[in-house]
């Protein structure tokens, strides 16, 4: 039992110490600020406080030389005590393990006051979004973007204390979705309502959105470590995002993708790139080269005619890997991507586009022709990487996990792993190999 008690007693003593005081220099009106000196492992630090006393309030002391300030005002002394009785008891709540924080540490905790926190949850929203952006993921942070809107919709204001989030919230929110038609943007920046209901993925999309910047709000403003926990809710723990339903799958056949390749060409006049020509060519190359998106082909830059080589804009700044990939050129399809060479990228295609996002436009606004053409109305470009996927799987008996590293797709399981093996591209190549062989490619070997 004594050295039990021993330990406590030793315990306490690491812990840190106060003193209420002022310091020089005094104020030009001729008052001092009170501080509250904090000792901590030898060290000493001064919490300002917003209290201030005259010289009627102190006693002053000569002692080697110098001349000491103390404070006689017990009104002030009391309610400084009070502060500093605060602070004891919310170390003490923090257990033993405060004689090992730092200094800084120590006063982030005591100063923290959990009940005044507030964090407006709509301007972090921007911000969040803002930092996507600067990441290069444009389309992530549009999409983040049209998931606040909605929110912003909803609540009817431009400011929302995170503190308003609970699983009521999130309830009243998803109704509000349900009911709400799809947006539109116009250039001007603004939104209009179409005439079309939001569909359950749109839903469950918004609200992922608000979840993922609201964990990052509690990992940012949360220190577990240091008892401070300014958002204590964890409304999505109750709340259950809805699932997403199963929607048709965005797949061609082996003919429909043939009946692409054989499809003439429009005749043009204008000069510049032809929407519907390159429709065609921009979602066979995707096709060709493993499903690649139109980000990646508009920012590429390494190629050296044999290879291509990029990094997923969609998850590179989120993978070790940096989501690197190889693409071998296949003779069947040499002149169709020679075609599209540029000068100081891969391809031409940033130099006639101003953004990504108008260059996947465009490629879409002419792929909706060539789909009536081939009779599937809503032909976009997601199909080129769907296709070649499920025509590897179930034509040619591909595995599912080799698929998966054809599309560009990271297995958490193995993301160590790839930082420490070298990957081999090889077998991608022969995949695909296989794939082009199904096709007759003579449209592009002869150079149209």
């Amino acid at each position: 039992m004594f050295a039990q008690c021993l330990k406590i007693v030793l315990k306490l003593s690491a812990m840190p110490t106060f003193k209420v005081l002022v310091r020089p220099p005094m104020k030009n009106d001729g008052t001092y600020n009170v501080k509250i000196r904090i000792t901590h492992n030898r060290e000493s630090k001064y919490i300002k406080t917003p209290y201030y006393v005259s010289e009627k309030d102190l006693s002053k002391k000569k002692k080697d030389g110098r001349v000491e300030l103390k404070i006689k005002n017990h009104a002030i002394l009391d309610t400084l005590e009070e502060v500093v009785l605060g602070y004891k008891k919310k170390l003490l709540s923090a257990g033993f393990g405060v004689e090992s924080w730092s200094l800084e540490r120590l006063i982030k905790y005591i100063e923290t006051d959990e009940q005044s926190f507030k964090l407006d949850f709509i301007e972090y929203c921007r911000r969040y979004v803002d930092n996507v952006r600067s990441e290069g993921r444009s389309g992530t942070a549009r999409q983040y973007g049209i998931a606040i809107n909605a929110l912003i919709r909803f609540i009817g204001r431009e400011d929302l204390d995170i503190s308003e989030i609970n699983y009521s919230f999130l309830k009243a929110f998803e109704n509000h979705l349900r009911n709400e038609p799809v947006y539109k943007g116009i250039r001007s920046g603004e939104a209009i309502a179409t005439d079309k209901p939001k569909k359950g993925r749109a839903i469950s999309l918004y609200i992922s959105c608000i979840k993922t910047i609201y964990e990052r709000a509690k990992d940012e403003y949360n220190d577990e470590e240091c008892g401070i926990i300014n958002i204590p809710y964890s409304p999505f723990k109750k709340y259950k995002i809805p699932e997403v339903p199963i929607s048709e799958h965005r797949t061609l056949t082996i003919q429909q993708i043939q009946s692409i390749i054989d499809l003439p060409y429009k005749v043009v006049t204008r000069r510049g790139l032809p929407e519907y020509n390159t429709a065609k060519d921009v979602f066979l190359i995707s096709f060709a080269l493993m499903g690649i998106n139109t980000a990646d082909l508009y920012e590429m830059k390494s190629f050296d005619g044999d290879i291509l080589t990029y990094n997923r804009r969609k998850t590179r700044t989120r993978r070790k890997d940096m989501a690197e990939m190889k693409v071998r050129i296949e003779p069947q399809i040499k002149a169709l991507v020679e075609k599209y060479r540029g000068k100081e990228h891969a391809f031409i295609f940033g130099e006639y586009y101003s953004t990504p996002l108008n260059f996947n436009k465009i490629v879409n606004k002419g792929l909706k022709a060539i789909g009536k053409q081939i009779g599937v109305p809503n032909l976009n470009y997601y199909y080129a990487r769907h296709s070649m996927a499920s025509i590897c799987a179930n034509k040619l008996g591909i595995d599912i996990a080799r698929v998966d590293e054809m599309l560009n797709h990271s297995d958490p399981k193995l993301a160590l792993s790839r930082v420490y093996i070298e990957r081999d591209f090889k077998p991608l190549w022969e995949a695909n190999k296989r794939l082009l062989d199904l096709f007759d490619w003579s449209f592009y070997e002869k150079g149209e």
